[in-house]
């Protein structure tokens, strides 16, 4: 396959993952990679690593942009002006691809005259999958919930004029919006690979993200009513369907945390009572020994052993 693919990576603070990412790229069976690396503005040393690992680079066109931090939006912007690849795949700094993931995205995407491949993510750390397990593509599937990750490789002749919205820059479901105005406007067709998996970090701040359901609720409304005008009537039956289980799911969080803090507060009270417990008994313990100590005391054994025992202890220090 002679289909140059353009390959952005974006890097904010992540000196310690870029170099993996970057190396994973370079190992890809596929070559003919136009890299683009754009470093967000990053406070620590991700540019120095950035720059020594370029070096390695095995692509002629190898491109690197730093500069101050603007967020993904308008990096992504930018990226989409400077690739001229005949396909474009966003890969964030802290993940990476196994060897044949550029191959196996471009193999599927061809053989079904698609325009966006995409596929599960792999949390390799827990050896899991992230994503749901239905991933095959259906518009429906799509408006419920997003299917389609940011790491998706896409047909650049497709995407036109479409660009990310920049309203969205440093909030969630960018990428969502994105995708949707590539098939809403621009008729894109998308395809499940299931045949390879995104090596995807799972950060404190992905953790953080996907449990703000303000942020998300807010950003998946503002994106669906973007499009409600081209949205099938038919199909508003899916937004009711993600609304309700959103709902449900928050509900279900709510019921969660309120046992937590149940099952805690109780633990604490059978901490307090096992503690009252502990002191009660030692205060039983201490005053069966004072008993035992007066009882000891005033006997006539002690007050005979005392009368024989300091006579004769006066008389020796004499």
């Amino acid at each position: 396959m002679d289909k140059k693919v353009s390959v952005v990576v974006t890097c904010y603070n992540h000196e310690k993952f870029i170099e993996e990412c970057l190396r994973s790229i370079f190992a890809q069976t596929h070559q003919n990679i136009e890299l683009l690396v754009f470093n967000d503005g990053s406070t620590d040393d991700s540019g120095a690593v950035i720059s020594k690992v370029l070096e390695e680079s095995p692509f002629a066109e190898t491109h690197y942009f730093s500069g101050e931090n603007r967020g993904l939006a308008f990096v992504r912007n930018d990226a989409l002006s400077k690739s001229t690849g005949d396909f474009l795949l966003f890969v964030d700094s802290d993940n990476f691809l196994n060897a044949d993931h550029i191959e196996k995205l471009l193999t599927e995407l061809l053989a079904t005259d698609s325009d966006i491949a995409y596929c599960q993510l792999w949390d390799f750390n827990a050896q899991k999958d992230l994503l749901r397990p239905d991933l095959e593509y259906s518009f429906k599937k799509q408006l419920e919930g997003n299917l389609i990750d940011a790491s998706s490789l896409v047909r650049t002749s497709k995407i036109a004029d479409i660009k990310f919205d920049e309203s969205l820059n440093n909030k969630t479901l960018e990428d969502y919006d994105f995708w949707l105005g590539l098939i809403i406007n621009n008729g894109a067709k998308p395809i499940f690979v299931s045949n390879t998996k995104l090596n995807y970090r799972v950060l404190e701040q992905s953790l953080s993200q996907r449990g703000n359901w303000e942020n998300y609720y807010q950003s998946y409304f503002y994106i669906t009513n973007k499009y409600s005008k081209k949205i099938p009537s038919e199909l508003i039956e899916a937004l009711q369907n993600n609304l309700l289980l959103w709902v449900d799911n928050y509900q279900n969080l709510q019921i969660d945390r309120d046992r937590q803090l149940a099952d805690k507060a109780q633990e604490y009270l059978e901490q307090e009572e096992a503690m009252k417990k502990t002191i009660a008994d030692k205060d039983t313990h201490i005053a069966n020994q004072e008993k035992v100590i007066s009882e000891i005391t005033n006997s006539f054994a002690y007050r005979l052993i005392n009368k024989v025992i300091h006579p004769l202890g006066k008389k020796n220090e004499q």
